[in-house]
C-alpha cells in the first residue's frame, strides 16, 4: 500500500528521478531572483563559449613546422607549438632521461588517490596515511634523487605541472595537521595557547596574499 501525505495524495518516493524540466524549475527558476540570475549566466555563457570554441577548435592551427603557420589575424590556438613543448609544460627543465621518475610519481599518486575518492573502498585509514605521509616521502626521494641509483636533480630544473603538484601536495600535507592543531588551540581553555593560536590565525588572515606569494618565491628553492 503506497504511503500518503495528509492531503491524501501519494507521497513522492525517496530517490525518485526528477525530469530536467522539473529540476530546472526547482533550482534555476524557483524565484524571480533565481530566474534573473540564471538568464544573466546563460547570456554570459552565450557571449563566452562561441569565441572560445572558435579560438581553440574552429580557427585553430593543427599542423605546421614554423611559427609563420600560426601568424595571422584569423588564426586561433597554435596546437603544434603546444605539442612541441608539452614536455616543458609538464616537466619543466627536468632531465629527459630522468623523466620516468616524474611519471612514476604521477602514476603512483593517481593510483593512491582513486581509493580515496571511492566511498565504499576499504582501508580508508591506511590510504589516508599513505597519501599524507608515505607518498610524499617516496615522491621526494624519486624527484630529488641523490640516492644510490638516482641522479640528483636540483629544484631549479623542476617546472610546469610538476611544480604545481609539488606545491599543492606540500601545502596540503603541511596545512592540514597545522590547521587542526590551530583549531584545537583556539578552543583551548589555556589562555596562552588560545592567544597564540588566535594571533597566528589572524596574522595570516590579515596579510595580503600577494605578499605571501612574493616571500614564498624568494624563500622557497623552487
Amino acid at each position: 500500500m503506497a504511503m500518503e501525505d495528509v492531503t491524501g495524495r501519494p507521497s513522492p518516493k525517496i530517490g525518485m528521478r526528477v525530469s530536467p524540466v522539473v529540476w530546472a524549475r526547482r533550482n534555476l527558476f524557483s524565484s524571480m531572483g533565481n530566474t534573473v540570475l540564471t538568464l544573466v549566466c546563460l547570456y554570459l555563457l552565450w557571449l563566452a563559449i562561441p569565441p572560445v570554441l572558435d579560438f581553440t577548435i574552429f580557427s585553430a592551427v593543427w599542423s605546421g613546422t614554423t611559427r609563420d603557420a600560426c601568424l595571422g589575424p584569423d588564426k586561433g590556438a597554435c596546437w603544434p607549438f603546444i605539442w612541441a613543448n608539452i614536455g616543458q609544460f609538464v616537466y619543466g627543465r627536468y632531465p629527459a632521461d630522468e623523466v620516468w621518475r616524474v611519471n612514476v610519481v604521477f602514476a603512483l599518486g593517481a593510483v593512491a588517490l582513486v581509493p580515496a575518492l571511492i566511498p565504499s573502498a576499504p582501508a580508508k585509514r591506511f590510504n589516508l596515511i599513505f597519501l599524507l605521509v608515505i607518498y610524499p616521502l617516496i615522491a621526494l626521494v624519486l624527484l630529488a634523487g641523490d640516492r644510490p641509483g638516482l641522479r640528483p636533480v636540483p629544484t631549479s630544473e623542476w617546472g610546469g605541472l610538476l611544480v604545481t603538484l609539488v606545491v599543492a601536495l606540500t601545502g596540503i600535507v603541511v596545512s592540514l595537521p597545522l590547521g587542526i592543531v590551530l583549531a584545537l588551540g583556539r578552543r583551548s581553555s589555556m589562555p596562552a595557547i588560545r592567544m597564540l593560536s588566535v594571533v597566528f590565525i589572524e596574522f595570516w588572515r590579515g596579510v595580503p596574499l600577494i605578499t605571501v606569494l612574493f616571500m614564498a618565491s624568494v624563500m622557497l628553492p623552487l
